[in-house]
């Protein structure tokens, strides 16, 4: 620990963090994971960089390790987007079938901005290819061939894999780098990020050996579709599939970038304006933009409630986060955020998935006992305090997915 903090609210001692591990370590007892990676900081310094449990029987989780983040990884390929966007290379209201060939199904006015927001239509809930063995080429061929559940811009619903992977077909073609290629040269090499990827190849993986930590099953659950275009939820044994070499090695937009905690934590130190390793990777208007309320009032199909979103980012928080904190989940198991007004980064990645309650109810009582911490903090308690929005312990979704 350093001592004393210069938060740019003023110096004082550094916040008392241990509240915030005491409770991840709670979690953990409590068998909703078994090893967890943690990062905060302010004004790009960190405060906590931490490694909890084992991550397999023996060993202790390290914080170099290479952990998988899920969903929380998307907005490094909403960055990767907002870039070609700031070089006038893409609009964000081009219909995705100006890059795409045989785009169409009812997808025809389907934009950039459609798919950020989540409000394509094709979310395609079935089965978008993200558990099976099948190339990229043929998951792409099944979102550009699949018909719109709605029109574009009509209704909300969470798009886990089919946009992504759309918009990571967007930038190859724009940029012609594939998109792991592009994201490694653009977004993570830049941040000093060399044991992030979207995707590890399998001579990778033998390099990384036991740094690559399997994802565990704690009774997580998914919607399955049902004959007639129902959801229910039925278990889904994540560790039976996603720990398999080929599935590890997927290039995912949406859902396969792993490394350490500390690497996300880099992403949104940069969008919050520090980055020591480089220069920013988007322009502070952009990141305005990005965290901003770009959908409204809309009921989510997947969710079941209405939820805020930004541009490629949420920015309904739970746990009583910063009213402008922005940041996103990843299934079950992760949440990186960062709050403009309190120059704040947190990341939580853990390698458990228990149910959608409890894995939203843990992301919220870590997101609320950090803010509790720095609202006692004598620095910038004040502030942290009255940027809070109300309390709440988290919804029984997926928002995490």
């Amino acid at each position: 620990m350093r001592g004393e903090l210069d938060t740019g609210l003023g110096a004082g001692p550094e916040p008392d963090l241990t509240t915030v591990t005491a409770v991840v370590e709670r979690q953990r007892v409590d068998g909703l994971h078994d090893c967890a990676q943690l990062y905060v900081s302010l004004d790009g310094e960190p405060l906590l960089d931490v490694a909890l449990g084992e991550s397999r029987p023996g060993r202790a989780l390290q914080t170099d390790d290479v952990m998988l983040w899920y969903s929380s990884g998307k907005p490094l390929t909403v960055a990767a987007v907002l870039q070609l966007w700031e070089r006038g290379l893409l609009a964000l209201d081009d219909p995705i079938g100006r890059f795409l060939p045989g785009w169409g199904n009812g997808k025809e006015r389907a934009t950039l901005r459609h798919v950020l927001t989540h409000t394509g239509g094709f979310p395609m809930y079935g089965d978008p290819g993200f558990d099976r063995d099948i190339s990229s080429a043929e998951a792409l061929a099944r979102v550009v061939a699949t018909p719109a559940m709605w029109e574009p811009g009509t209704k909300a619903g969470y798009h886990p894999i089919s946009g992504w992977k759309a918009l990571g077909a967007v930038v190859e073609v724009v940029d012609g780098r594939p998109i792991e290629q592009y994201l490694h040269d653009e977004v993570l090499t830049p941040l000093g990020c060399t044991d992030s990827s979207l995707g590890v190849p399998v001579e990778r993986q033998r390099e990384l050996g036991e740094r690559l930590v399997p994802v565990a099953w704690k009774g997580h659950m998914f919607p399955q579709v049902d004959d007639d275009g129902g959801l229910r939820m039925v278990p889904y044994r994540i560790d039976e599939i996603h720990n398999q070499p080929w599935h590890v090695a997927k290039v995912e937009p949406g859902g396969s970038m792993r490394g350490p905690a500390r690497d996300l934590g880099r992403f949104y130190e940069s969008l919050l304006g520090h980055h020591p390793a480089g220069p920013a990777l988007l322009e502070p208007r952009t990141v305005e933009l990005m965290g901003a309320v770009h959908r409204h009032g809309l009921e989510d199909a997947l969710f079941g409630w209405e939820a805020n979103w930004g541009l490629g980012v949420a920015v309904d928080m739970s746990g009583g986060a910063g009213r402008r904190a922005f940041g996103h989940g990843g299934m079950a198991s992760s949440r990186g955020l960062c709050d403009p007004e309190l120059g704040l980064v947190m990341v939580l990645v853990c390698n458990g998935l228990p149910n959608p309650l409890a894995a939203e109810a843990r992301l919220a009582e870590v997101t609320d006992a950090l803010y509790t911490a720095l609202s006692a903090a004598t620095a910038l308690g004040d502030d942290a305090a009255r940027v809070r929005l109300p309390y709440s312990p988290g919804r029984a979704t997926l928002l995490a997915t």
